[in-house]
């Protein structure tokens, strides 16, 4: 029997069809297991499955496929990022978390529909837009794409633009460790990367070119009960940033972050393992994080890391 699977499917939730038995009449009887792909080799494949590991024979292997993530993972997902990057204030109108941080970035400054308002769509829109205006703020929607598809296309014929699209990437953290040995020593003295509980004045100056260090900037960095700040230093100089959070199973990756005369030196993948190993120690199993389509570097090397698409979204902004 053909191999149906795929080495790069490794820490992926796959469906495998495999022959689990044999009829009287000698007809294969089929079973399915759905769970992480751990392991695969010539012989065998190791699946996480609900209740517990378990290995099928290639020989078994009757038809496997990736398990596309559902609307519900998505959405689910998506409620664990926003948690992530704490908005200053919030509120909600049925199942639409508002979100606003005096202009702090889009995430922070726009509406998540998780769920339904539960009232018809333009009383929410007004209830949703006094409530922008009344912090200076225009009534933005952070939109997943294939979750919120029906209110997408609804704003769009009202003539709300869209923005560049940005993808939520997403791994196992063992996957992660495995594939990536841990840096060898550099030259430069001090720089390794360190984990603190809390950043200094030079992390945030390292963000963004120094746009972390506006108040606003500093309470949605700071503001979560586990956040750990990632940075390499090298003779007083910030070389590279990132910080990571954990919410459950999950640890969040935002603020990468390498100074441009220090790029494509692999400090961003020291930074990235750090945060990883900080996240693994602290309880978590998987990993996200967002990244515009558009930036072609990043998304190369989370790719290249093990990374893969989870799903993607865009803002929509009244005009």
């Amino acid at each position: 029997m053909p191999l149906v699977l795929e080495p790069s499917w490794v820490g992926r939730r796959v469906s495998i069809r495999r022959v689990v038995d044999r009829s009287p009449d000698g007809h294969p009887v089929f079973g399915d297991v759905v769970g992480d792909l751990l392991v695969l080799d010539a012989e065998a494949a190791l699946v996480e499955a609900r209740g517990g590991r378990v290995e099928i024979p290639i020989g078994a292997v009757a038809a496997a496929r990736i398990a596309v993530p559902s609307t519900a993972d998505e959405l689910a997902l998506d409620a664990v990022a926003a948690h992530g990057w704490q908005a200053e204030e919030t509120a909600e109108i049925g199942g639409w978390l508002l979100r606003a941080a005096r202009g702090f970035t889009s995430r922070a400054n726009s509406v998540l529909p998780l769920r339904q308002p539960g009232r018809p769509l333009d009383d929410a829109l007004s209830q949703a837009r006094e409530w922008y205006a009344a912090r200076g703020l225009p009534l933005r929607f952070q939109l997943p794409v294939h979750a919120r598809r029906l209110l997408d296309v609804e704003l769009a014929e009202r003539g709300w633009p869209a923005s560049q699209p940005a993808q939520v990437m997403a791994a196992r953290l063992d996957t992660l460790l495995a594939a990536t040995p841990a840096p060898a020593p550099r030259p430069t003295a001090g720089s390794r990367a360190e984990v603190a509980a809390e950043p200094d004045d030079a992390w945030f100056a390292g963000y963004r070119d120094g746009a972390g260090q506006a108040p606003a900037a500093r309470g949605v960095l700071r503001r979560h009960e586990r956040a750990g700040f990632a940075m390499i230093r090298s003779g007083g100089q910030v070389m590279a940033i990132g910080r990571g959070t954990v919410d459950g199973e999950w640890l969040g990756v935002t603020a990468v972050e390498v100074a441009a005369e220090r790029r494509r030196q692999g400090l961003a993948t020291d930074i990235m393992r750090a945060l990883w190993l900080w996240g693994a120690r602290a309880g978590a199993m998987r990993t996200y994080l967002d990244v515009s389509a558009d930036n072609g570097a990043a998304l190369a090397l989370y790719q290249h890391l093990g990374y893969w698409q989870h799903h993607s979204y865009h803002y929509r902004t009244e005009p």
